[in-house]
Order: structure tokens, then sequence, then C-alpha cells
């Protein structure tokens, strides 16, 4: 696993930076050619979100309810899996670590999914009723670049999936390894092989109902250990801080 990690990381730091800017420039041109529907669409998404209509109903409701269902997809914050990728990082400050994690969300949710949305928003296909995630973001794209749109979006989610795919089969094979031994752990990658194949064949409702519910039940452990931690991270936040300003000063 020691060796395994190494390039694990090294195909991830390449792939997942790539991935982003490339997306990030593809809406980057979106937006700057439609500067002007930046401001109405982003008051649309306050103003429903914030006046109760999205509860009621309506497209921008159903959009603001499936990205709320989808926002630990994201980002994974609260979720625990992060917290195994970060505690394998060599550092002698934890908390600078944790400050290094807190920009994961930053980038993935207020930068990366905000884009995204404005972009759904400008080329109006959210009035079609569609409210999957993937295929709404698709369908903005090649709407907004005909073929080539599509092509750049399928390539873009196949990268992420890809490394997606790479990094949870190390968070089960640590978890695997936690539960029956470090020695056992290497045999998770047939179980995980099998979740694989089995998630291909069946349909799309089933895996996303699955992978809610399973989020949801990690979610629960992670809060329960963040909250029970948080004396003992807030001391080490101030102790933390405390010498990094006497040392610039």
């Amino acid at each position: 696993m020691a060796g395994k990690l190494p390039r694990l990381a090294r195909v991830t730091s390449t792939l997942v930076p790539a991935m982003v800017l490339s997306y990030l420039s593809l809406t980057g041109v979106v937006l700057i050619g439609n500067s002007d529907q930046i401001l109405p669409a982003l008051k649309l998404i306050v103003v429903d979100a914030f006046t109760g209509q999205a509860m009621v109903g309506g497209a921008i409701g159903a959009m603001i309810i499936t990205g709320v269902r989808r926002a630990a997809f994201s980002n994974e914050a609260g979720i625990g899996t992060e917290a195994m990728a970060h505690g394998a990082a060599r550092t002698r400050e934890p908390v600078s670590e944790g400050l290094v994690a807190m920009l994961g969300p930053v980038i993935d949710t207020l930068v990366v999914c905000t884009c995204t949305a404005l972009v759904i928003l400008i080329s109006g296909v959210w009035t079609s009723g569609d409210n999957d995630g993937v295929s709404l973001t698709a369908a903005a794209f090649a709407s907004l670049f005909d073929e080539a749109g599509s092509v750049v979006m399928a390539l873009t989610v196949s990268v992420l999936a890809f490394s997606t795919v790479l990094t949870f089969w190390y968070y089960g094979s640590k978890c695997l390894g936690f539960m029956i031994g470090a020695r056992h752990q290497h045999h998770y990658v047939w179980f995980y092989l099998f979740l694989i194949v089995l998630g291909a064949i069946a349909s799309l409702n089933t895996v996303i109902s699955v992978v809610d519910t399973m989020y949801a039940l990690m979610a629960i452990p992670t809060m329960t250990a963040s909250l029970a931690l948080a004396p003992k991270v807030n001391q080490a936040a101030r102790r933390y801080f405390r010498k990094d300003a006497g040392g610039s000063g």
C-alpha cells in the first residue's frame, strides 16, 4: 500500500487539476461572453432560494433541492473520506494540512459549482424540467458549444469518474484494513471491482439512491466525531496560530 499511494497521488494530482482548469476555461468563455446575464442569474438563485418559492416547486426550486442533495458529492465535506487522504500527508503540522483541506470545498463548491449553475441558467436549459445534474450540465454546454461542448463535458466527467474510482478504492481498502487488519486490506480490490461492474449494469436511479444512503450514514459518525474532537482541534489551532504569529513577528 505504501508504494501504491504515491502512484495514486501522482495520477490524481495530474488529472484533477487538468480537469478543473479545462472545465473552468470552458465556463469562463461562457461567462465572459454573457457577462450581462451573470447578475440576473445570481439574483434568480438568491431570490428563489430565500423567498420560499424553491420549496413549493418550480424548475429553479427543483434544481436547488437537487443541488442540496448532491452537495456532498462535490467536495465530500462531512463524509469522512477526505480525512484519510489528508491523513496520509507527510507534515509536522496537522493544522496546516487542515487548512489545505479547507480549500477543497471552496474550489469544488463555491467556484466550480457556482460557475456550473450560472452556465445552466444562462443557457436556458433549466426550463426543460430535467433535474439530473450531469445531463442538465451536458445539455447546457451542448446548447452553447454544439457538439464540441458535449465532447469536452464527456471528457471532463470521464476524468472525474476515473480519479474518483481510484481514490475510493484507497479509502475502502484503508477502512477494511482498520477493521480486520492491514495485511488483509488488499482483498478489498476484488469486492470493489464487483461493485464497479454492478454499478455499471444497475439503473442510474438505483445507484444514486444507494450512494445517497451510504453518504448519509457515513455523515453520522463523521459529524459525531467532529463534535467530540472540536475542543482538541480548537486547542491545536490556537497553538498553531500563536506560534505562527510569534514566528512572523
